[in-house]
């Protein structure tokens, strides 16, 4: 039986997404959501209640992301998590927990400003 780890996130973005092209040609787009948990309920007295999540988005997703999602943006993210694991030069076991965004809403969809070279 397959295991499931799905995922879906409703909040913000925190920075610009950033792309790029990785081995083989593959677009890739990463971006920061916070998700304000205090939100979700109107009783909490927590103001610093956010979480934030790290995503990536491939091929025609990532690039839809990069060309109208900017810094603010609201989203709504549904993807897998995934576990990146790696040792640090000094032998350091190392994990970071990323989404891999199969769908991406863009809650307040504006296109970008054209870059001027």
């Amino acid at each position: 039986m397959k295991n499931l780890s799905y995922i879906i996130l409703d909040g913000n973005l925190t920075s610009d997404p950033e792309e790029k092209t990785i081995a083989g040609g593959k677009s890739l787009a990463h971006f920061t959501v916070a998700v304000n948990h205090s939100q979700n309920n109107p009783d909490s007295k927590e103001k610093d209640d956010v979480s934030f999540f790290e995503v990536e988005a491939w091929e025609k997703l990532g690039e839809n992301c990069v060309e109208y999602l900017k810094k603010g943006s609201k989203v709504t993210v549904m993807g897998n998590l995934k576990q990146n694991r790696w040792k640090t030069p000094d032998g350091e076991n190392k994990s970071k927990v990323k989404v891999t965004a199969s769908t991406v809403r863009f809650d307040s969809m504006r296109k970008r400003e054209e870059k001027v070279a």
